[in-house]
């Protein structure tokens, strides 16, 4: 459970992203999505709904808020796919990698591109905690340019214009109220929408069977790290 500390100071850290947001419009939500590219933590869904609240409270243009949503999120995925792709076998093991990217997760989802290939990149777009594992893993696993690139062009193009389009339409049923109102229900709407996935993530897959979730045996990331023939994936 986390602490109440622990929730004022994230409530506090969203807030502030929010208010970014709205002071600085597309610039602001270029520059955290860039940010979550070199693994500094921030869900897309914090970014894009909120901005989409500000489009139908009339605070931002429509136009350039889905353009800012769709470079940010495609190219902070670029962006740390190419760090894994380039550098992820030689810092696996740092600790501050680890602390972006979990082994315990890696692992899981080194399992499910076993099972599924490519499309872990697909499904990785709607479970939370997923998305920046599977980039890591597709990166490290040398994932071709040109697959890697279909994918991402066509899933960011859904869920940003998802994610801003629901945005629009909870700020119109809100327009005219004070931001501090407009912030805690851009909060709220990312919160339950985390919440909701994770609650049918957990459904679908949790309950097929009892135990921890399947993963790759911890060996792979020990060989991988001395492994230089780079090898793509499928």
């Amino acid at each position: 459970m986390i602490a109440p500390e622990s929730q004022t100071s994230t409530a506090d850290s969203n807030s502030g992203f929010t208010q970014f947001i709205k002071e600085y419009g597309p610039w602001a939500m270029i520059a955290l999505l860039l940010a979550s590219g070199v693994g500094i933590p921030i869900g897309e869904e914090v970014v894009n709904i909120p901005a989409g609240i500000f489009v139908g409270r009339g605070d931002l243009a429509i136009t350039s808020t889905y353009v800012a949503a769709y470079v940010g999120v495609l190219g902070g995925d670029y962006l740390w796919f190419s760090i894994c792709r380039t550098l992820g076998k030689r810092v696996l093991h740092k600790r501050w990698f680890k602390k972006l990217a979990h082994p315990k997760k890696l692992l899981q989802v080194k399992h499910q591109f076993d099972q599924r290939g490519a499309g872990v990149l697909i499904l990785a777009r709607f479970i939370p905690g997923t998305r920046s594992p599977a980039l890591t893993v597709a990166g490290i696993l040398h994932m071709p340019w040109k697959k890697f690139t279909i994918i991402e062009l066509i899933m960011c193009l859904v869920t940003t214009s998802l994610q801003v389009t629901l945005g629009i339409l909870i700020g119109r049923q809100i327009a005219g109220e004070s931001l501090s109102t407009t912030i805690f229900t851009a909060l709220g709407v990312v919160a339950g929408i985390i919440a909701l996935t994770s609650i049918v993530t957990w459904f679908v897959s949790g309950r097929r069977k009892s135990g921890p979730k399947p993963r790759e045996k911890m060996s792979w990331l020990r060989a991988i790290s001395k492994d230089r023939s780079n090898k793509p994936i499928g």
